[in-house]
């Protein structure tokens, strides 16, 4: 049943794939993919305040592969392929940097860059302010750190230099940090949403929730980066398709595996293998490479230091109505108060004649277009590639089991303290260690409240 299910999915992809080369070749697109290339480093170089893209930035690769130069492009990227692995120095021309966006933070130009074989966009990311001097050099008595970041696929990446956190700067990048907090914890909400009521409707841990998020991601990327329909039809339908991918994995595999009365930890490694094999579809159809959305990297919104692109603006808005709307369903609605008696009790709510397994398909149905929802936004917010749901669902678990296991309300508070502690954390410690103070506090606060924030204490025994 699974292999007919992955088989059925490749090939509705394949023809929808096919079925678009056509229309891709006769519409102007602005996306951008990753240079094809054995070894490559992106350099990226941003404004420090806003923390957008610089444009027109000389760099210059120099290192076992040879000397290579690149100009940066209107997003503030450019991906320089080196020949061979090796340590390379990656430096900007500040001569010709304008006066307005200013220098690099001191001691981050140039960068050394460690590059693995195979290892493509490794980055070497470059913060511009006026506040700096050219060619400055960090004080000893500074407390900056100088701290690897991981690359692309996690094997290398670039040595960055985090400027020290002073009483004049640190509001300064305290509001922007607070503010994508809380866009970033909103889209999580919105697949850890999805993820809860799965397991609060059938207790299955969902470790291809993951590939749900991918799933709409790419479908996006290929109504608006390759066939080139407007971002108002592209995310509609990527998140019919992703409740439909819902429904089918529920009609294909987890339906018939409760008639046939398999546990949950049978049917959780069943999840686990197929997040593995959506992975490689993904692969074989989009390749590995990473992809670009269709997107603006124009400020649309300036509030002080707080810069934010349209994007960023209509993801925030968006999810706060679909969220009020799922709020709305599970209070006021027939069918989100029979989900609500099914998670309380499934086998009184059937008793008292709830169809229950309708209630299921209903929740994978809107649990996928929520994870579509969310991959797409995802996209928009960085770059997305095949494993771009696997990357974050251990902050969906995360934002579940913080807000307590089975609650929707409980995952979007989870989600939103995640994403704010997550990103204003960045302010006291490296970015590259980011992911770790959103567990360390999960695990504090379930030491104090195992249940979760939102949860209900369970009767052992």
């Amino acid at each position: 049943m699974i292999a007919m299910l992955i088989a059925s999915v490749v090939l509705c992809l394949s023809v929808v794939l096919g079925g678009s080369a056509l229309g891709a070749s006769a519409a102007e697109t602005t996306v951008s993919t990753s240079t094809t290339t054995e070894q490559s480093i992106l350099a990226w170089v941003r404004s420090d305040a806003d923390k957008v893209g610089v444009a027109n930035v000389s760099i210059t690769v120099e290192g076992d592969g040879g000397t290579e130069t690149a100009v940066t492009g209107e997003d503030g990227k450019a991906v320089i392929p080196v020949s061979e692995p090796g340590t390379y120095t990656v430096t900007i021309d500040e001569d010709a940097l304008p006066v307005e966006t200013g220098y690099p933070r001191p001691s981050s130009n140039p960068a050394e860059v460690e590059v693995f074989a195979g290892n493509t966009e490794v980055p070497a990311i470059f913060f511009l302010s006026p506040d700096n001097a050219k060619g400055a050099v960090a004080a000893p008595s500074d407390t900056a750190t100088s701290t690897p970041t991981p690359g692309a696929d996690g094997e290398a990446g670039t040595t960055t230099t985090t400027a020290p956190v002073t009483a004049d700067t640190f509001w300064l990048r305290f509001w922007p940090q607070l503010v994508t907090g809380l866009i970033f914890g909103l889209l999580i909400a919105l697949a850890a949403i999805g993820a809860s009521l799965i397991y609060g409707t059938t207790g299955l841990n969902n470790f291809a929730h993951g590939e749900l998020v991918t799933f709409g991601a790419l479908m996006a990327y290929l109504f608006s980066g390759i066939i080139g329909l407007p971002a108002v039809i592209a995310i509609p339908a990527a998140m019919v398709l992703g409740g439909l991918f819902g429904w089918a994995q529920d009609a294909g595999i987890w339906r018939p595996l409760r008639k046939r009365g398999l546990g949950l930890i049978p049917m959780m490694i069943v999840t686990i293998g197929l997040s593995l094999a959506l992975r490689y579809v993904f692969v074989l159809l989009f390749g590995p490479d990473r992809l670009t959305l269709p997107n603006s990297t124009k400020p649309f919104l300036v509030i002080g230091s707080v810069s934010l692109k349209f994007t960023d603006v209509a993801g925030a808005i968006i999810a706060i109505v679909v969220i009020l709307g799922v709020a709305l369903v599970l209070t006021k609605t027939k069918i989100g108060k029979a989900m609500r008696a099914v998670s309380d009790n499934r086998a009184l709510a059937s008793a008292s004649g709830i169809n229950v397994e309708r209630v299921i398909r209903v929740v994978w149905v809107g649990s996928g277009a929520l994870a579509a929802l969310a991959g797409v936004y995802v996209g928009y917010y960085q770059s997305l590639r095949w494993d771009t749901g696997a990357s974050i669902l251990l902050l969906i678990f995360a934002a579940i089991t913080l807000g307590g296991l089975g609650s929707a309300y409980g995952a979007l508070v989870g989600a939103v303290v995640i994403g704010l502690i997550m990103n204003l954390s960045t302010l006291w410690i490296p970015e590259n260690l980011k992911f770790v103070a959103p567990l360390v506090l999960m695990i504090i606060i379930l030491l104090v409240r195992p249940q979760g924030i939102l949860g209900r204490k369970e009767r052992v025994g």
